[in-house]
């Protein structure tokens, strides 16, 4: 915290003696009205005062420090105010001895583990599957920035009535070249197929479920047709996430939660607790109960304002409630000793995790009492047609969306010059077209639903991923042959109004972080870089060549500014998961 700030909190502080609430200090709104802005709100509940009279008397007390204040003007509830030039050479020499990293050591004995992704068998990765990929990310980066343990679970959906319909339709559609050359097209080819059948034909639905149970049971046959379509899978979507920079640390799926001989593909910690056990558990605890024809669910109390659900099917095979229970269990007792375990998952299911959060905590009291679970729920990317069905195969790839997003990207550039000796890398382009996509669903509030246009994404000029790369890009080239003198003299410093939102917007990034983790939603990094690369272009073109500046002190100080303002643009963008290119 800067000198002057320190001062405004001891002035709040005098107002608010319980020191409880901490002072909110802005850039003012307009530059006319000051450099600074300070809220006083906070203080109106506690002192029973009007807005104005409590900023009048809050300027008062701001007068009495001219050494630091100047030209205060109380309006409402807010006071804008200028700095004294003591002040402005503070906090330069401030600026100058940050080094913008986080206090990880105060988190590092702490566990967070995310359940994300969610990819299920037989299905490719299209761009209606990337919300919880991407938010996941994010939030798995920037956890670990702020120094926390962070494991990432890709809860991958490699079992359930999808299985049956498979092993159906591969019976009857399927063919195992097509399964050797490109599996997974061929079983989404397969699915809709079987699918459409089954809506026409009861009794094929009746295969598919007997299939599964079969499955359930140990079918040789349908267990290695289950290992064949669970790794085609894996391989192909981690092909197309390790594209977008999504790194999960373990796949574990939910069949593994049934305890049965299955082939495992990769490593993690052995299962204590199967779905059986679970269901054996809540019962005998009386959360549980059985019903008439055999099934067993779980009725919730009028209060919670659930409906009832059910665990397990009167022919025992279980739920994805169940595999819920079971994972939360596991998480809770292989050792990782989690402090929470968050749920990037569509908002669609917000009632499950709501009732498997409850059921947990009934069940489990001891084990959940200090952990955190939460659901941090996501709308949906649409396309401007409408809604995407793997069912109907009405979906874009996303291994086909970044392409045409390349040839996009490619195009554009093209268009403004960028041809020949000029022209960029694959590797450049790929990872604009890459930053475009993914930068135009991060800057949303994940609750909200998106329309996915690729005008708005790769607009150059405005709120998008290219955008906000072309002012690092261009942040880069500026001072890449400058140097900074080692001594600045602040007191030959006078900073311009482009200096001084600059140096604000750089200052602002830790909070922007921390907002963003404590509600645990990325737009409000994006919305930062955003902001920093507006601030930063408006910087370019009113401030002279750093070159031809005469004024040692304050060339270096520019250089700066600029070097920080391209490494918060870089820090918050690998965040986002979201590469920077070399050049634009």
């Amino acid at each position: 915290m800067s000198s002057f700030q320190s001062s405004l909190q001891e002035i709040f502080d005098s107002f608010d003696t319980s020191k409880q609430t901490k002072i909110e200090i802005t850039p003012a709104p307009k530059p006319k009205l000051g450099e600074y802005c300070v809220n006083i709100f906070p203080l109106v509940k506690l002192l029973k005062k009007s807005p104005n009279e409590i900023a009048l008397e809050f300027a008062k007390k701001m007068e009495e420090k001219s050494e630091i204040f100047t030209k205060i003007n109380a309006t409402g509830g807010y006071i804008n105010f200028f700095l004294s030039k003591k002040a402005w050479q503070q906090i330069i020499q401030d600026f100058l001895k940050k080094d913008f990293l986080p206090q990880a050591d105060t988190n590092k004995d702490k566990t967070v583990v995310v359940d994300y992704i969610g990819m299920n068998v037989g299905k490719p990765p299209h761009i209606g599957h990337i919300c919880t990929p991407l938010l996941g990310q994010s939030m798995i980066n920037t956890m670990r920035y702020l120094g926390y343990k962070v494991i990432g679970d890709s809860h991958l959906g490699d079992w359930g009535s999808l299985f049956g319909k498979l092993i159906v339709g591969f019976g009857k559609y399927g063919s195992e070249e097509k399964l050797e050359t490109d599996a997974i097209d061929h079983l989404l080819e397969v699915y809709i197929k079987i699918n459409s059948d089954c809506e026409k034909d009861e009794s094929i639905q009746k295969q598919c479920r007997d299939a599964f149970k079969e499955l359930s049971n140990g079918n040789p046959e349908y267990t290695a047709l289950w290992a064949r379509f669970t790794e085609a899978t894996i391989h192909t979507a981690g092909e197309m996430l390790r594209m977008m920079h999504i790194h999960q640390d373990y796949d574990v799926g939910e069949s593994f939660y049934e305890g049965i001989d299955l082939p495992r593909i990769g490593k993690q910690p052995p299962l204590q607790y199967d779905m059986h056990s679970i269901v054996d558990e809540l019962l005998e605890k009386g959360i549980a109960t059985k019903n008439e024809d055999g099934s067993v669910g779980v009725v919730f109390p009028e209060d919670t304002k659930m409906p009832s659900t059910i665990l397990q099917k009167k022919d025992g095979t279980n739920l994805y409630l169940t595999s819920d229970l079971a994972a939360i269990k596991y998480r809770l007792t292989n050792g990782w000793n989690p402090d929470k375990i968050l749920y990037f998952v569509d908002a669609r299911q917000s009632l499950h995790f709501r009732q498997a959060f409850w059921i947990a905590k009934k069940a489990w009291k001891d084990l959940v009492e200090n952990v955190e679970l939460f659901h941090a729920a996501n709308g949906a990317i649409v396309l401007p047609e409408g809604a995407m069905s793997t069912r109907k195969g009405n979906i874009i790839r996303l291994d086909s969306l970044v392409e045409e997003g390349f040839v996009r990207v490619k195009k554009l550039l093209e268009e403004k010059g960028k041809s020949g000796e000029d022209a960029l890398g694959e590797t450049d382009i790929r990872e604009i077209a890459i930053g475009a996509i993914k930068y135009a669903y991060l800057m949303q509030d994940r609750e909200r639903n998106i329309v996915f246009t690729w005008d708005k994404a790769l607009n150059f000029e405005g709120n998008s991923g290219p955008y906000i790369q072309y002012a690092y890009v261009r942040g880069k080239k500026m001072i890449e042959s400058e140097t900074e003198t080692k001594e600045i003299d602040t007191s030959q410093i006078e900073l311009s109004p482009y200096d001084i939102a600059l140096l604000q917007k750089i200052e602002e990034m830790p909070q922007a972080i921390e907002k963003a983790f404590s509600q645990y939603k990325p737009h409000h990094i994006a919305s930062y870089t955003y902001e920093l690369a507006n601030v930063f272009n408006g910087f370019y073109v009113h401030t002279p060549k750093i070159k031809d500046e005469k004024n040692n002190s304050l060339k270096s100080l520019r250089i700066r500014l600029i070097r920080q303002a391209t490494q918060n643009l870089r820090t918050c963008f690998d965040l986002l998961a979201i590469k920077m290119p070399n050049k634009m």
